[in-house]
């Protein structure tokens, strides 16, 4: 029997690429090895799961130092991989596939390319005090060679969408196949409505949190549930912006269970992230018969249909577009779109992603 191991970067979030790892774990019976396994995200006993739990090394959250550190340990910690027949890579991990063996099947599941060394370099560019600025630019052109360099000892390139498909082109010149990633549609169901609004996207700056919050603070009637990871970068801020807002409630949750029945009490979710490779919260809300509140850009392209699945803000994104688009999704509006959003989301569903899982790997 194939030995196969999925290395994921960091399970330092409770987010979707967390989920989907452990979606792949099910459909390959594989090992999981990832940098560290944070007490902020999945316990993965809890979730069942049965093989090798191997972390590189421990847990830090020194921001810069972490991911220099992450690089040389994928770089010289992973002499384990050599044992396995396959290995499937996931996020900012690649730099190990030097230590596989000769006869090591080696498969990208490819997120997207480094927004911070790509398509986003001049958004964390600014994030950058000035005097550090010469030495970010530097860390990005040498972890972009390093990069690059790794890719091409691949042997396939697995993509989330169409979307980061053409980013890889855009900007490696590689051909990726297109890789859905599912949602197990059998877990989300409609519950009794409470009738709030829900953002179950990570708090980070480029999910644009903050500005749903600032739209809701302009909407006293109307309620929204935030929910957020321990480890979320933008936790304090968005704290801070919702704090004298009593229609605004922020919500962590100590069991992945738990998300189910928020999404399925919830009228809409709403996620309005800058062009998004994939995003499975919007898949998992219309599992459950939710719309969603988007923003007319990324990968929802594939999938949009608007004013039947979705209510669509420009790409030029404004707090009176989510204002206007809250006030369109009526509790009678978002009833009568509820077949279309359970039909939508069907064609995600988790077998066919695991059938075509098993033949790639």
């Amino acid at each position: 029997m194939k030995k196969i191991l999925i290395l994921h970067d960091t399970f330092l979030y409770k987010g979707w690429w967390e989920r989907l790892i452990l979606m792949m774990w099910k459909a390959l019976n594989a090992d999981i090895a990832s940098w560290f396994f944070s007490k902020g995200s999945f316990d993965l006993r809890k979730e069942w799961f049965m093989g090798e739990i191997i972390p590189v090394s421990s847990e830090i959250f020194a921001k810069w130092f972490r991911h220099i550190k992450l690089k040389w340990n994928f770089l010289f910690s992973t002499k384990f991989i050599s044992r396995y027949d396959s290995v499937l890579f996931s996020g900012d991990s690649i730099s190990a596939v030097r230590n596989c063996s000769k006869n090591t099947k080696k498969i990208y599941y490819c997120h997207t390319p480094p927004r911070y060394i790509y398509d986003l370099h001049d958004l964390y560019l600014n994030k950058v005090r000035w005097q550090l600025r010469p030495f970010f630019k530097l860390a990005c052109f040498v972890f972009k060679k390093l990069y690059e360099r790794d890719l091409r000892k691949m042997d396939l390139i697995l993509t989330n969408s169409i979307n980061t498909q053409k980013r890889i082109k855009r900007y490696l010149w590689y051909t990726s196949h297109v890789l859905y990633p599912p949602v197990d549609t059998k877990r989300f169901i409609s519950l009794w409505q409470k009738w709030y609004f829900l953002s179950f996207a990570r708090l980070a700056d480029a999910k644009r949190v903050d500005m749903i919050v600032e739209a809701f603070k302009k909407l006293p009637n109307e309620k929204l549930i935030v929910i957020y990871g321990k480890n979320d970068p933008q936790r304090d801020k968005i704290f801070d912006l919702a704090k004298e807002s009593s229609n605004i409630e922020l919500v962590t949750l100590e069991d992945n269970d738990l998300l189910y029945e928020y999404i399925g009490n919830a009228r809409a979710t709403i996620y309005i992230p800058i062009d998004e490779d994939f995003g499975m919260s919007p898949v998992e809300s219309m599992s459950a018969g939710k719309p969603v509140l988007w923003v007319d850009d990324g990968w929802l392209k594939e999938t949009v249909i608007h004013k039947q699945t979705w209510y669509l803000c420009p790409q030029d994104i404004h707090v009176e577009d989510i204002i206007s688009g809250v006030k369109y999704l009526s509790i009678d509006k978002c009833e009568s779109m509820k077949d279309y959003c359970v039909k939508r989301a069907s064609e995600f569903w988790l077998e066919a992603f695991e059938k075509k899982l098993k033949e790639y790997v």
